[in-house]
């Protein structure tokens, strides 16, 4: 009987010891550098996992399956193995107190408020960041090869940024001022769009040749390329990589959409939405003009960006002739899509049900993240999608000079 004792306590340390290490054996562990603004902050990091390579900056409550509390030293960690799925991502974001149990994403130049990671049920990760710079000042301290090559990534986007910000502020202050002539503004938007070109084409080479399929495809899905013979490519090789993988089936499924869906030739949809004033606003009152629909958001930096420095001198040369612009926006908050409009001045055509992408246009229009862009001719057809920067530019001056 004795020795039936010592065996079952051996045998429940031996199964303590195995539970332990399951759990035990992942972690997340941060630390906060402390800065005299952190204390607008929330001192609680949550984890969020990505179930879709649409949930990259998408803000749900129902996405979090972690919080961990910053305690005094500047200090947290995750360690739920159980919350974690092997080969997913997951986004580590902070709030202001302000926005104490709601999840609020802030990005663009410094300001990210949010972290990716590549999780699996034996990680393990060390860093330490900033509160009010969760993303920017995120220094890896312990991490797996996938991790560090996501920061390399980032940081290869975080370049391109301070290169293109004080570009961008320069010819904010010059419009502001109202002392810039066309022309300046024209070179300083020139330089912000050949910085950003260069960084496509570096990330193209990013995504060909790094070894780790999931680093690959989550480059592809922050920088989608335009070249649709290259998206193809691509496609194959998750395909081939990693088959089981949730996000390669998600990608196949929105490149067929892009793609195949709504291909140019073919009839453009029906758009029946509210504007500003309430009043209903049809797609089929441009017909006889050239439209560009583009579908953006308050939120989405590189929209805002494109409306200001390409959408809106195509308008005003030849809105008033031929070409029209009616913009959609996925804003699910009227105040945010109207402060938008007002702060970026813009004149055109604007519409919006606040339904974001459950909109019936947006699922009509394959849209499932912004931007996006269709350009209709005068019979109703889709001769063009997907075009961004000069292409568009190009695009859009090529058909008026031509009529």
């Amino acid at each position: 009987m004795k020795y039936k004792h010592v065996f079952f306590l051996l045998a429940f340390t031996f199964l303590s010891a195995v539970s332990r290490a399951g759990d035990g054996g992942f972690y997340v562990k941060g630390r906060i550098v402390a800065r005299t603004e952190d204390s607008v902050w929330w001192h609680t990091v949550y984890l969020s996992k990505m179930s879709s390579i649409n949930d990259f900056f998408r803000c749900s409550r129902d996405m979090i399956v972690d919080s961990a509390v910053i305690d005094r030293k500047g200090m947290f960690e995750f360690r739920k193995a159980s919350v974690i799925e092997d080969n997913t991502f997951y986004r580590m974001e902070v709030v202001t107190k302000v926005n104490a149990g709601h999840v609020m994403l802030v990005w663009g130049g410094t300001s990210d408020n949010f972290a990716f990671l590549l999780l699996n049920k034996h990680s393990q990760l060390e860093f330490h960041t900033e509160l009010t710079r969760f993303n920017y000042g995120f220094s890896l301290i312990k991490a797996d090869a996938a991790n560090r090559s996501m920061r390399a990534i980032y940081d290869l986007g975080r370049h391109t940024n301070e290169l293109v910000q004080p570009f961008w502020k320069r010819r904010n202050e010059l419009e502001a001022a109202g002392g810039a002539s066309p022309d300046t503004l024209k070179y300083l938007r020139g330089l912000v769009i050949d910085l950003i070109n260069e960084q496509s084409k570096r990330m193209r080479t990013v995504m060909d040749t790094i070894e780790n399929p999931y680093i690959s495809l989550f480059t592809f899905m922050f920088n989608f390329p335009e070249d649709s013979a290259f998206c193809m490519k691509m496609n194959s090789r998750y395909q081939r990589e990693i088959p089981h993988s949730k996000y390669a089936g998600q990608l196949f499924d929105e490149l067929y959409d892009t793609y195949f869906s709504l291909p140019v030739g073919s009839a453009a949809p029906e758009i029946v939405l509210p504007g500003k004033d309430g009043k209903t606003v049809k797609l089929s009152d441009f017909r006889g003009k050239y439209v560009l629909v583009d579908f953006w958001a308050s939120w989405c930096h590189p929209c805002r960006m494109e409306n200001l420095e390409i959408v809106k001198p195509l308008w005003k040369k030849y809105g008033s002739g031929n070409f029209a612009v009616l913009s959609i926006s996925v804003d699910k908050v009227k105040d945010k899509w109207l402060g938008a409009i007002a702060a970026d001045e813009l004149e055109w055509t604007q519409v919006c049900d606040f339904k974001g992408v459950e909109s019936m246009v947006t699922r009509d229009y394959k849209v499932t993240d912004v931007p996006v862009n269709y350009v209709i001719d005068a019979r109703g057809t889709i001769i063009a999608k997907n075009l961004h920067n000069k292409e568009l530019e190009r695009f859009i001056e090529g058909k008026m000079e031509t009529r």
